[in-house]
């Protein structure tokens, strides 16, 4: 059987190492990103019935962040400012965005905040998945944490979705 996945060249230890510090800063600046805009979203849905959905989220994906960054101090990865800076400048510059109206939040910010949070949280699914894959070969990674991780990023996932359709009817229904 042939592999579908050819290299250009092969990696040492050194380059995986690179790739791998590169992956998590990225993934860290994102973060930062994420969480801007899941306080955005629950600070323009106050007194709403998103509202405790949103709370809990956001205090879970900063939860997930200090985790994440956690998992940078064990690889020496030195977070990146400049790239934090533009993750939270993109997350803010969303606010522009045409919905419908000049200033105000409307329906169709909800919508489209939730489905942004949404592929956020998918994003971080992935990194977990991806970081479990590693855990057999780098024992730095805590296998059952990464496990945990995994599972409440499917149940913010869960969440999204029910608060994403509530979203959609009362915009469009």
């Amino acid at each position: 059987m042939t592999s579908v996945i050819s290299h250009s060249r092969a990696t040492t230890g050194a380059d995986q190492a690179d790739l791998v510090r590169i992956y998590l800063r990225d993934h860290e600046a994102a973060a930062a990103g994420g969480l801007q805009l899941s306080r955005r979203c629950w600070q323009a849905n106050r007194g709403t019935a998103y509202a405790p959905e949103l709370q809990r989220l956001t205090t879970d994906i900063r939860s997930d962040r200090d985790a994440l960054r956690h998992i940078c101090r064990q690889f020496y990865v030195r977070t990146s400012n400049a790239r934090r800076g533009i993750a939270v400048l993109g997350a803010t510059l969303g606010r522009l965005k045409l919905n419908g109206r000049l200033i105000h939040y409307s329906p169709l910010s909800r919508v489209i905040e939730l489905e942004a949070l949404s592929g956020g949280v998918m994003t971080k699914l992935r990194l977990w998945q991806s970081l479990l894959l590693l855990a057999d070969i780098d024992k730095r990674l805590d296998r059952a944490a990464l496990t945990r991780l995994a599972v409440e990023a499917n149940e913010q996932l869960e969440i999204l979705r029910k608060l994403h359709d509530m979203a959609v009817t009362e915009a469009f229904g």
